[in-house]
């Protein structure tokens, strides 16, 4: 019987720190190289990961995305991206996983080799549209979240809206509410949903032939009641770009930075965090292409 409960105590243990590193909280991690370097922004010319009314078709045809790197903790994460504009609707179809495959299974008692190893994982596919109003841009998305840790599954829908709109003089302004929606239980509870609301303002500058954006957002966790503010730039010269983003909490701060180029149809851009932490630099690339 004792047995029994260690085992099981165990096992809770494990499913909510897991949870807390790969579960619901995937949905905060960036998709792209880009959302890594500035920090995912709500405001005119952000991220649309994270404002669903920045969905835009920037060129005459459908872009495609793919998308690859690494997260704290050694969590692999990867995802593809679709756009394409439909009528007056703008239009994102959207993969996103992430899996850490050396997890370990030990009771307290030392031991040179694990009971067992598993592995975990995270899935998140959805789709978001916006559109043109006579106040700004609005869109929502709509995406099923699953997530599996040793045996357990859970599953659930999400939800996020997003308003923005560009003012006068390059001044980009942008508000979003994320991570709304339900989850089914893992062992024994529901995992939490990390809802939020950012808020952001943006501005674009030129000289020359070179532009760029500046950022500044702050964002609001209601999962734990804290605020991060985030400030982006992102530099363009002809081909090449250069982007780079700085994000300070009550006890952390965080820095990126990122580079790329875009050469005819094809994109490419790679790009690094460090924090203050010491617990990994995650990084991802991204190579997009438009599509005859």
């Amino acid at each position: 019987m004792h047995l029994i409960f260690k085992k099981s105590f165990v096992l809770f243990w494990l499913f909510q720190s897991v949870s807390l590193a790969l579960g619901t909280n995937f949905l905060i991690f960036p998709e792209n190289a880009v959302d890594l370097a500035l920090g995912q922004h709500p405001s005119w010319n952000g991220s649309e990961s994270v404002n669903p009314s920045l969905i835009k078709q920037k060129s005459s045809t459908p872009m495609f995305y793919i998308n690859s790197g690494n997260w704290f903790g050694d969590i692999s994460i990867s995802g593809l991206n679709y756009v394409q504009k439909i009528g007056n609707y703008n239009n994102r179809l959207f993969l996103k996983q992430g899996e850490v495959n050396d997890l370990e299974f030990r009771f307290d008692k030392p031991s040179d080799e694990p009971v067992s190893q598993f592995s975990a994982y995270a899935f998140q596919l959805g789709s978001g549209v916006a559109r043109k109003s006579a106040f700004g841009d609005i869109g929502i998305k709509v995406s099923y979240l699953s997530f599996g840790i040793y045996d357990q599954v859970a599953s659930g829908l999400t939800f996020d809206v997003g308003f923005s709109k560009l003012l006068k003089n390059g001044i980009g302004i942008g508000v979003s509410i994320l991570n709304l929606g339900y989850m089914s239980k893992l062992y024994e509870e529901k995992p939490k949903l990390p809802a939020m609301v950012l808020a952001g303002v943006s501005k674009e500058l030129s000289f020359l032939s070179a532009k760029s954006r500046v950022f500044s957002t702050i964002k609001y966790s209601a999962l734990n009641s804290t605020y991060k503010i985030k400030t982006g730039a992102d530099f363009m010269l002809g081909p090449l770009r250069m982007l780079g983003g700085y994000f300070i909490t009550k006890h952390t701060s965080e820095f990126s930075l990122g580079s790329g180029f875009n050469y005819g149809r094809f994109g490419f851009i790679y790009a690094m965090k460090f924090g203050s932490q010491n617990i990994g630099e995650p990084n991802i690339i991204s190579i997009s292409y438009r599509m005859p």
